[in-house]
């Protein structure tokens, strides 16, 4: 007795060949037949013929014979364009045998990474963040982060794992990841920063000192003037760095007091908008009564000379009707009713005369019913451009009650051409029945005139009862479809009654908030001078980067020493330690493949992370950041990666852009896609809602900006000009100003209409990433060749690079 064959593995033997040979073909992108053979399952279920495969029925099932070419479709086909071939003898056997033996998937092993250590001059910078108070930045250059304080344009750390270091793979601090870092973005406090790599994300926690140490500085002199501002100078030759005048609390108020002025001012101009389009109506409602006007006594005009037409050829078909009538008496006194050749074709002749003047009648009339029509037409069109188009529904109603009361005459009609066509048809039977009993069923003249005559009525009866059904039957449709526009053009009128109403009592809030932040910003400003009090000691940070102010009551105060601008005290000197890490990083990992993008909700309380495997699936997972626990897994959300997250303002929805050229937009509520934007031709690389919610914007690889108005859920503008990807978008503060960093170094300032603002001069390399501070006063770019470059807005002016 021969041995049982060893149990063969699938991972190891089989799927190699199908994978070279037969998944190209059948795989979840590329379904050809309804199979997918990525699995053993999905084979087992099989696609549009019946099951692929039958565990343990080698010979029985389908993929097998059509490999070993015994069933009615041989695979792969000749002459494929995936370069697949049969399969040898020795694969056949190996297919036929692993099916026999139950068809089992191999056991589940977790694939182990050798990581190498990435090359030291590998530098783009993939992703960059800036904190909510424009502070710091992170900055991603392959697998490090480095932290920036802008105020003092100064590098403060670069982030660490210590476990890399503990693993051997690295040797010197400064590495967070042990793979490029595809996403950053700060908590919305500014506390916590998130990292992304492939399968994890990695959250650092920001730690101020309590204490900052104190220094004193050979380089800087600080004095405070008799009004309680301070100089800062440089010691050797006295030149001054900088008058302080206000503290960081009177900043932050002043930035707070001028984004709800900025805010109110947009709403301002959307209300504006608003106006301009109901003032267009109007006017389009004039030219509309205008014409409609003008049609109508055309139609007047044409009606007069329709009626002026019918006299002569009713007078005419009287004319004819009487000579027809006299030939006819002629013809009837002739011998034996019958006339000589000339009475006949009298005859003839007066019975063409009365058909044509009956037709020439009958086209008269016609027209005329066309011509009153038409006056109805234009008639009931002044009336609804007169009274506009709230009391269109009014109209439309006493045009129902018209149509109902000829609706009625022509069912009074059906029952008199029913009773005619019945009496026609059963005449023509009783002569055709007659016409039967005649010898050799052949009817004398007389009987086949009756026979002719009795056919014609029947037809012509039948014919006059089809054409009332029909009309009874297009008057009944248009007495429900006008019934179905006077519901719809009632509710519309409701909804837009409604919303002038929410839109007028909004106006005079967002008007009042206007008119108060505009005064509370005038009032800090003035009392700028005067906020500083009299400080107990002037010191400088031990890095000298700070200049700090002691109170006697409450906390000190600091500022930088390279511009004189507030900052928090001790915010150059923070420290950030790797708080907990989300995914494990491998095969098992909650995370799919690379982490492409980040965001937190405004609330802070959640993180966003998109994923996907290339080409197969784009993945969003939510975490909750108090535990650090995954709460929400929307797998498969596109059908590409995912490469750009934004939550909107309020937090109710997530707008998510990937490799499948799709934005969509998700109800965090249901975790329903409850819209998607198509457009794009290429991959959609970022994403950014405007401050009020109704617009988001979105940049894509195939160098354009789309603009898509969330309250209508249409495509508002498309935007090119770029000669590459734009690879990162993002709206300023409140503002309808949208900052744009693409790969032709172009750092650009748009509206949401397409107008150019201003363009950010200086880059020199492949814009990778881009980030804003969240009043839109500082912009940043990172490159390919691994510098920051960070602008002021209101200047266009390049404030800082840090390079490699």
């Amino acid at each position: 007795m021969a041995a049982a064959p060893a149990p063969i593995d699938y991972d190891q033997q089989i799927r190699p060949f199908l994978k070279d040979n037969c998944i190209a073909c059948h795989n979840k992108t590329t379904t050809k037949g309804g199979l997918n053979m990525e699995t053993p399952e999905l084979m087992a279920k099989g696609g549009e013929s019946d099951k692929g495969i039958i565990p343990g029925k080698g010979a029985d099932s389908i993929i097998y014979q059509a490999a070993a070419h015994s069933w009615d479709s041989e695979m792969p086909p000749k002459g494929n364009k995936v370069g697949a071939v049969n399969l040898t003898p020795e694969q056949l056997a190996l297919l036929k045998v692993w099916i026999d033996q139950g068809a089992k998937a191999s056991p589940k092993k977790v694939q182990v990474i050798a990581w190498e250590p990435l090359p030291a001059g590998l530098q783009p910078i993939y992703a960059i963040a800036v904190t909510p108070q424009g502070d710091l930045a992170a900055a991603a250059r392959a697998n490090q982060i480095s932290i920036y304080h802008l105020p003092t344009q100064s590098l403060i750390t670069k982030l660490t794992d210590e476990t890399l270091l503990k693993t051997g793979l690295y040797k010197q601090p400064g590495v967070a990841h042990r793979d490029l870092v595809q996403s950053v973005a700060f908590s919305p406090d500014g506390t916590r920063l998130a990292t992304g790599s492939f399968r994890e994300v990695k959250l650092w926690k920001r730690t101020t000192p309590a204490a900052p140490a104190y220094a004193p500085s050979a380089k800087f002199t600080a004095t405070q003037e008799a009004d309680n501002s301070i100089k800062l100078t440089e010691t050797a030759g006295g030149k001054l760095v900088a008058h302080i005048k206000s503290d960081l609390a009177t900043e932050q108020a002043l930035a707070q007091r001028t984004l709800i002025a900025v805010r109110a001012a947009l709403e301002e101009t959307y209300q504006g908008s608003a106006i301009r389009t109901a003032e267009k109506a109007v006017t389009e409602q004039t030219d509309r009564l205008k014409k409609a006007n003008e049609l109508a006594e055309l139609a007047k005009k044409a009606l007069e000379d329709k009626k002026k037409d019918i006299k002569p050829k009713e007078d005419a078909k009287i004319a004819a009707d009487k000579a027809a009538k006299d030939i006819a008496d002629e013809v009837a006194k002739a011998t034996a009713g019958k006339p000589d050749e000339a009475l006949a074709q009298k005859q003839a002749a007066a019975k063409a005369a009365l058909a044509k003047a009956t037709a020439d009648l009958s086209q008269a009339q016609a027209a005329l019913q066309r011509a009153e029509a038409a006056l109805a037409t234009a008639s009931a069109e002044i009336k609804l451009a007169a009274t506009g188009d709230a009391k269109k529904a009014a109209a439309l109603t006493e045009l129902v009650e018209l149509a109902k009361t000829g609706l009625e005459a022509k069912r009074k009609t059906l029952k008199p051409l029913e009773d005619a066509r019945s009496a026609a048809e059963k005449t023509a039977k009783e002569i055709a029945d007659q016409i039967a009993k005649a010898p050799q069923a052949k009817p004398d003249e007389a009987l086949a005139k009756k026979n002719t005559d009795a056919q014609e009525k029947a037809t012509k009866a039948a014919a006059d009862l089809k054409l009332a059904q029909e009309a009874l039957a297009r008057a009944e449709a248009a007495i429900t479809d006008t019934a179905n526009e006077i519901k719809l053009v009632t509710e519309n009128e409701k909804k837009a009654r409604q919303a002038v109403i929410d839109e007028k009592a909004r106006l005079e809030v967002v008007k009042k908030e206007a008119v108060k932040a505009n005064a509370d910003r005038d009032l800090i400003a003035k009392t700028l001078t005067t906020s500083l009090k009299k400080a107990k000691a002037l010191h400088f940070s031990a890095n000298g980067l700070e200049l700090i102010a002691e109170q006697d009551s409450g906390p000190p105060l600091a500022w930088s020493t390279v511009n004189g601008k507030p900052i928090a005290p001790g915010s150059t000197s923070a420290t950030w330690t790797l708080e907990r890490t989300l995914g494990t990083g491998d095969g098992n990992s909650q995370i799919t493949d690379r982490a492409n993008s980040l965001a937190f909700s405004p609330d802070g309380k959640t993180l966003a992370i998109g994923s996907g495997e290339p080409s197969r699936s784009g993945d969003i997972t939510l975490w909750d950041m108090a535990t650090g626990n995954l709460t929400v897994n929307y797998a498969e959300r596109h059908l590409d990666s995912i490469l750009a997250l934004e939550f909107s303002p309020d937090g109710r929805l997530l707008a998510s852009g990937g490799a499948d050229k799709a934005v969509r937009i998700t109800d965090l509520s249901t975790g329903k896609v409850v819209k998607v934007f198509e457009g794009h031709t290429h991959h959609v690389l970022g994403l950014s809602w405007r401050a009020d919610g109704r617009v988001l914007a979105s940049s894509g690889a195939d160098n354009v900006v789309k603009v898509w108005d969330w309250t209508t859920g249409d495509r508002r503008k498309s935007v090119d000009g770029w000669d590459k990807e734009v690879t990162g978008i993002r709206y300023l503060g409140a503002a309808d100003q949208i900052a744009t960093s693409a790969g032709d170094t172009k750092l650009r300032l748009i509206t949401s209409d397409g107008g150019e603002v201003k363009k950010l001069a200086g880059s020199t390399g492949f814009l990778q990433s881009l980030a804003t501070s969240k009043f839109g006063d500082v912009v940043l770019g990172g490159d390919q060749d691994g510098n920051v470059r960070a602008w002021d807005v209101a200047t266009a002016k390049e404030i800082a690079v840090f390079k490699p």
